[in-house]
């Protein structure tokens, strides 16, 4: 007797699965407004700007920085795009100590973005003139953790703190 197991993946996902894995992101970005560290404004575009770039599919990473009041990174929450059908159970929000952060943090936001897909000059044009984004960040470089994963259907999001 023989078995044969098939094994299928897919790189898209839904506006469905977008929408609810920003449902517990979006508890974790909202953290630091609610906790007065950044303004709600700042964070409600950041939230639209990735609900964007999810649902254009060109979203690799993102991360969110945080800066010592000499200018210094010392932290980061990097949140990972899954997007190839192998997905863990999902986390709820949370797990962020938000009163550990000091006040006077400053915060950074860096998204890596695919620009090799065809939609490449519709997402610059919306990131660098409409958005006025800048092209010079980095990616925070420090010990790596993984803290949680949000996902729906064939989307995840995992969660890295980052610390210097």
């Amino acid at each position: 007797m023989s078995t044969t197991f098939t094994i299928s993946n897919t790189e898209t996902y839904t506006e469905a699965d977008v929408k609810a894995v920003m449902q517990n992101t979006y508890e974790d970005i909202i953290g630091f407004a609610n906790r007065k560290l950044v303004d709600y404004s700042r964070v409600k575009s950041w939230i639209e700007d990735l609900i964007y770039l999810l649902n254009e599919e060109v979203l690799e990473s993102f991360e969110i920085q945080l800066y010592n009041s000499a200018g210094i990174r010392f932290q980061a929450y990097k949140y990972v795009v899954n997007k190839y059908g192998y997905i863990d159970s999902g986390s709820s929000s949370g797990g962020i100590n938000y009163f550990e952060i000091p006040n006077g943090t400053k915060f950074g936001f860096l998204a890596d973005v695919d620009f090799t897909k065809s939609n490449a000059e519709k997402i610059k044009k919306y990131l660098h003139e409409d958005k006025n984004w800048g092209q010079d960040g980095s990616s925070m470089q420090g010990t790596t953790s993984f803290q949680r994963s949000h996902s729906s259907g064939s989307l995840e999001l995992k969660r890295f703190v980052i610390n210097k």
